[in-house]
């Protein structure tokens, strides 16, 4: 799966998750976000990050009568 994204929408996920949620910066939240969309925006090429994903799905079940 290939997904484009800007810098801007990297830096709206990040807000989103656990590891760089805004409270966990507290005073340095915006120096930290300052810093990131920099960082971003010189690896950017043409104003876009695209991301390479693969996702493997494994399914499997209980045999029969297996707690």
């Amino acid at each position: 799966m290939t997904r484009t994204w800007a810098p801007h929408e990297v830096l709206g996920y990040l807000r989103t998750t656990s590891f760089a949620a805004p409270e966990l910066f507290a005073e340095r939240h915006q120096a930290f976000e300052d810093e990131a969309l920099a960082l971003l925006h010189a690896h950017a090429v043409d104003g876009s990050l695209v991301e390479e994903a693969t996702f493997r799905v494994l399914l499997a079940r209980r045999p029969e009568g297996a707690r």
